[in-house]
């Protein structure tokens, strides 16, 4: 190995962890950790077992560690690790899917679409949660999901939206920008004070203690705590006020270009004609968003009213709700 070593590699061989030189086009190559977890799923499936415990999670790791370990880039001196493979991964999906909708109206094909988007994101929540696992994938699915919605915007409602409605809507946006980066980006401080003040609480995900720490959201790959529970909650209240604005402009632009009176109008002829066209299938999309926005809003009010956030560790919790909202702002 030493001689691998001494000699310069060319741009598309790296080191593996096992000190092995490979070629990123042998990607594929020795995947013992994936055989080993698909072995195990089918003796599973052909005796009735279910597959659990400590070592399925053990191996789902070391496929999703070997997989971000095996995603290169041709660059001088040996391929380079891909940069935020999750969020490459997520384009990739997203870009799939938007292309498969695009094939066909039909209300059965859209709502397949539709239910397996929703699907793979829940399992992806809930890997990340039980592995435990930190991945770009979430974050970059909320950004590309801004972007494909504000395409759709920009072609269908700004032609013909008033100035009014247009700056209102496009404020509302730079706070949802500007409070997710906020909450994805702002990191905790690392104080030994603040460690022992009896506020901070572990994460087994981060692997660190958290100031103020109120649950480690997937969505944004840290935890929600003292140093951004602020630009969180200001999050999802932008979030869920811009996808349902956003969804109503969209079927209203498109029930007046239909010549419909209302909104139910449209949508009953819709479902006699079994089609969802295009421009409506965002609108979906983002009224469902803003429902489980709305969901995490409400879990993040009753916490901060109930005074789960704001309790110390061997203190017993406040119940006054507006003493508590005082002490979460000044936090």
């Amino acid at each position: 190995m030493s001689d691998l070593e001494d000699e310069e590699m060319t741009c598309c061989e790296y080191v593996r962890e096992d000190g092995e030189v490979r070629h990123i086009l042998q990607c594929f190559c020795e995947c013992n950790d994936l055989d080993s977890l698909a072995d195990d799923c089918i003796k599973s499936c052909c005796e009735g077992r279910r597959l659990q415990g400590p070592a399925l999670r053990d191996k789902l790791r070391r496929v999703c560690r070997s997989a971000a370990e095996r995603a290169r880039l041709p660059w001088p001196g040996g391929a380079a690790p891909l940069p935020w493979p999750g969020a490459w991964a997520a384009l990739g999906v997203a870009w799939m899917m938007r292309r498969c909708m695009e094939l066909s109206t039909w209300l059965p094909w859209v709502a397949c679409w539709l239910l397996l988007g929703a699907g793979h994101l829940v399992g992806i929540h809930l890997l990340c949660l039980t592995l435990p696992l930190r991945s770009e994938y979430l974050v970059a699915w909320v950004l590309l999901s801004i972007m494909g919605l504000y395409d759709d915007y920009l072609h269908l409602v700004y032609p013909h939206q008033p100035w009014l409605w247009f700056c209102l809507s496009h404020l509302l946006l730079l706070e949802v920008l500007f409070s997710f980066a906020a909450s994805v980006f702002l990191r905790p401080k690392q104080d030994q004070d603040l460690a022992s003040s009896g506020a901070s609480w572990p994460c087994k995900i981060c692997g660190h203690s958290i100031h103020g720490r109120d649950h480690h959201c997937v969505w944004i790959n840290q935890c929600v705590g003292s140093h951004n529970h602020r630009s969180f909650v200001l999050f999802l209240v932008g979030l869920t006020l811009l996808a349902w604005a956003y969804a109503f402009m969209l079927c209203e632009e498109f029930a007046s270009a239909r010549g419909q009176v209302s909104l139910p109008d449209l949508w009953a002829s819709l479902w006699s004609a079994q089609r969802i066209p295009q421009p409506l299938e965002g609108a979906i999309y983002a009224t469902a968003g803003g429902i489980f926005t709305m969901v995490l809003l409400i879990a993040q009010v009753v916490s901060i009213s109930t005074g789960l956030t704001n309790q110390r560790r061997g203190k017993p919790r406040i119940r006054n709700a507006i003493q508590n909202w005082i002490t979460w702002a000044k936090a």
